[in-house]
C-alpha cells in the first residue's frame, strides 16, 4: 500500500482534467476496478506504474511522493479559487462604475 496523499492527488488531478475512471484505466490498459483501486490507495504501485501515472497527469513522480508539494497544491488551488472571485467582484464594480458615468 502507499501514502494516501498518492492516492487523493491522482484523483484531484484525474478531476481536474475532466476525465473518468475509466479513461484514466483505458490509458493505463488496465480495468476500471483495478484503477479504483489504485485511487483508493488498496493496490501496491510500482515505481513504471507511478512513472506512466505521472505522465498521463503531467506531473512528476516525485510531486506525487512528496506529501509537502500536496499542501502546497492545495493551497495554490484555494488562492486561484480567490482570486478568480476577486476578479468577478472587481469585474462587477467596474460595470457598475461604467454604468454611474453613463448616467451622467
Amino acid at each position: 500500500m502507499f501514502d494516501i496523499n498518492v492516492s487523493q492527488k491522482l484523483r484531484a488531478l484525474r478531476k481536474k482534467r475532466g476525465w473518468t475512471q475509466s479513461d484514466m484505466a483505458a490509458q493505463l490498459d488496465i480495468s476500471v476496478p483495478a484503477y479504483s483501486k489504485v485511487e483508493c490507495g488498496t493496490t501496491e504501485l510500482t515505481l513504471g506504474r507511478l512513472r506512466q501515472l505521472a505522465a498521463i497527469l503531467g506531473v512528476k513522480v516525485c510531486w506525487l511522493l512528496d506529501e509537502d508539494e500536496m499542501v502546497l497544491h492545495q493551497e495554490n488551488e484555494e488562492l486561484k479559487e480567490k482570486l478568480r472571485m476577486t476578479n468577478i467582484e472587481v469585474m462587477g464594480l467596474q460595470k457598475r462604475l461604467l454604468a454611474c458615468f453613463e448616467r451622467r
